[in-house]
């Protein structure tokens, strides 16, 4: 029987692995919450503190000293976004002659599946360790190819895979402290489209590169498109605390460190092709000069850091509330600054994001039978400073949380958890300024896009202790 357990959770690590995951994430900005089902019916209220199953090694392992047994936990999350948008205005640059851009709004949610894994094992009274597989942040949003935002984004798709590796200690019937460490992989892909137009314009070459094509600005744009693929890898660690008081009262504290990615990869872009091969080499006579060809490029990219506290409390023997403040340093990722191998200079996309609270609380009903039934409420800030520093690459505002659940025991070592969660973003919305020559959107143009923005998540979970 041991045998078969460990050749489960080594084939279902595999596979985990593999999987990653990219999804509009429901928390604020491109994080991930949905790292158990059981927590998810209370907004996750607690999660510090609770410590019911083993994915208390991701939230707080200090938690891992109340476990009873060896306990393996696997989840998966259905994330259906949905971010719809309507684009109120979009035009090249002043000095360019502020043409209109051609194209409307449209859907750009992505649904996607995420799972996770947990494994934890106590190896005296005192002592626990544990092994998680999680995806902690994740990121797809992907426009029509038409969209009047084009030049600022097409696709964008962000897949983390984090392996934490954690111990618990319980110094005292009151206190227990807890370590980890993360191996973290993170893949990441960014496409837009390219205004060549707009481009041989400001080159002085727009009558060259229109030839007879009619290649004119905005007139009858005729788009290259560019991409970005980067990967790379990054360690950090979590720190959890965990107090017992009477009536079984807990507090908990969990503080997870930033992980700072150095991602490298390529850069790819194609031309467009007019009917004349003049205007065909004109253009790309100025994408040479500018750099803009095929080469490598990189991107420092800093996750951030979070400190939870988290309470929770037994009222009588059926029922238990808690609640639980979470900081999520976001300001520790001012820019995505990507740079090229080539003569092209570095492309920046200016985040200006701010740190944020999470704010939530729950409650849980215990039947009298098998069923335990959970709910919960929560309110997600968003990083995002200003609707000029917000980007279409990710629509975002405050979030908040409906959420309900319930937990099925179906033997003394088999149990099962659902969970269910409504969120309403605050439509989010994003005006960009093209600015002069030499400015960050000067190529991309003006663009002004109101989103209308809710998450809807359902998540599953099997707990197995042996």
């Amino acid at each position: 029987m041991r045998y078969q357990h460990r050749r489960f959770f080594h084939q279902s690590a595999l596979a985990l692995a593999l999987a990653g995951a990219a999804a509009p994430a429901p928390a604020a900005f491109f994080q991930l919450l949905e790292n158990n089902a059981s927590g998810l019916g209370n907004a996750f209220a607690g999660g510090a503190a609770i410590a019911e199953d083993a994915s208390t090694m991701w939230y707080n392992p200090a938690g891992m000293t109340r476990l009873k047994g060896q306990q393996l936990v696997v989840a998966g999350h259905y994330i259906d976004p949905s971010f719809k948008a309507s684009v109120n205005s979009a035009s090249t640059a002043a000095v360019l002659g502020g043409s209109n851009i051609s194209g409307g709004g449209g859907e750009a949610g992505e649904s996607a599946f995420v799972p996770n894994l947990y494994y934890t094992r106590p190896i005296t009274s005192d002592f626990s360790i544990g092994a998680g597989i999680n995806a902690p942040f994740g990121l797809a949003t992907e426009y029509d190819s038409t969209w009047a935002g084009r030049y600022y984004a097409l696709r964008s798709e962000i897949k983390t895979v984090n392996l934490n590796f954690a111990g618990a200690y319980k110094l005292s019937d009151v206190v227990s402290l807890g370590a980890g460490i993360n191996y973290q992989k993170l893949d990441s892909e960014l496409t837009q489209a390219v205004d060549f137009a707009t481009i041989c314009n400001a080159a002085g070459q727009s009558a060259t590169c229109g030839g007879a094509a009619g290649f004119n600005p905005n007139t009858n744009p005729l788009d290259g498109r560019a991409s970005v693929i980067a990967d790379g890898t990054a360690w950090g660690y979590n720190l959890g605390l965990l107090t017992h008081f009477r009536n079984d009262m807990r507090m908990g504290m969990a503080f997870r460190s930033r992980i700072e990615h150095s991602l490298s990869g390529s850069f790819g872009v194609t031309r467009p092709v007019t009917g004349s091969a003049t205007a065909n080499g004109a253009v790309a006579a100025v994408a040479n000069g500018l750099g803009l060809v095929n080469s490598g490029a990189e991107a420092d990219v800093t996750l951030p850091a979070t400190l939870s506290i988290s309470a929770y409390t037994p009222l009588g023997s059926r029922w238990a509330v808690m609640a639980d403040v979470t900081r999520t340093y976001w300001s520790l990722l001012p820019e995505l600054r990507i740079q090229f191998d080539s003569t092209q200079a570095d492309s920046v996309v200016t985040l200006n994001l701010k740190d944020v609270y999470r704010y939530s609380v729950g409650a849980t009903h215990k039947t009298s039978g098998a069923w335990m039934f959970r709910g919960g409420i929560a309110l997600d800030e968003s990083p995002v400073a200003s609707e000029s520093d917000a980007t279409p690459r990710l629509p975002d505002g405050d979030r908040l949380w409906f959420s309900a659940g319930a937990g099925l025991q179906m033997s003394p070592t088999l149990s099962f958890d659902f969970g269910y969660v409504y969120i309403k973003v605050d439509d989010p919305k994003i005006r960009k300024t093209a600015g002069g020559p030499g400015s960050e959107n000067f190529v991309r143009g003006n663009l002004s896009v109101d989103y209308t923005g809710s998450v809807h998540v359902v998540s599953a979970q099997a707990r197995w202790i042996f």
